[in-house]
This record gives C-alpha cells, structure tokens and sequence, in this order.
C-alpha cells in the first residue's frame, strides 16, 4: 500500500458505543442510575443512594463511593453506607437507558437547584 493513498472513512459511531471509564480517583459512569455532573463520581466522595422500594417506597442513604467495575455489560458501583458500615452493590447493564433504574447515585449537592442569582 503507498503511504499517500486515502483511507476509507470508518462509521465511528456506528463501532463504537459509550463506555466505562476509570481515570485516577474516579470513575465515568454513563448510566441513567448515576446522576452526577457529567456521570463522574469520584472515589471517597459522599453520596445519596436512593433504592425504589417494590412498595412505592424509597430508602436514602448516604454513602462513600468506593469502587465501580464492568463485567460484561454490567456495572457495578460499590459503595459504603456511612451508618451502618455495610458495603452495598448496585448494578445497571451498560449502553441501555430503556431498562428502569431501581436505584439513583446523586451527589448529595445536586439537589441545590437555587440559581447564582437566588442565592445573592
């Protein structure tokens, strides 16, 4: 093959598809579970996980992000539930916004919906 004949376009987004990603200290988790500033949660860093009861109900806890892993299209998030010590697995399949999550990872801060401008 001579160096100056042009390559093909390949279809990128067609090959590749949104993935999990570790970088020092955290993690980019682009699941609809996670809902953080750009889907980055970082390593012991607080907090809220929120569980949806099978009764309507919710269970918020405040946790320390500990750890996340991908075993096939699996994440997994671990995390320490700051009052009773216990470390919890949550997990949501990767690449897939049409299956319902039964559990939410926010930045405890998220919340504060105040604008700039309302807060002066």
């Amino acid at each position: 093959m001579n160096s100056h004949e042009p390559v093909s376009d390949i279809n990128i987004s067609a090959d590749l598809t949104a993935g999990f990603q570790h970088f020092v200290g955290g993690f980019i988790l682009p699941i609809p579970c996670i809902l953080c500033e750009n889907n980055i949660v970082y390593v012991q860093d607080e907090y809220d996980l929120i569980d949806f009861l099978d009764n309507y109900g919710i269970n918020l806890r405040k946790v320390r992000f500990w750890h996340a892993y991908l075993k096939g299209n699996m994440v997994t998030i671990v995390v320490l539930d700051l009052k009773s010590g216990e470390l919890l697995k949550r997990s949501h399949r990767l690449n897939d916004d049409v299956l319902p999550c039964d559990w939410i990872l926010v930045k405890d801060d998220i919340f504060d919906s105040k604008s700039e401008h309302e807060k002066q």
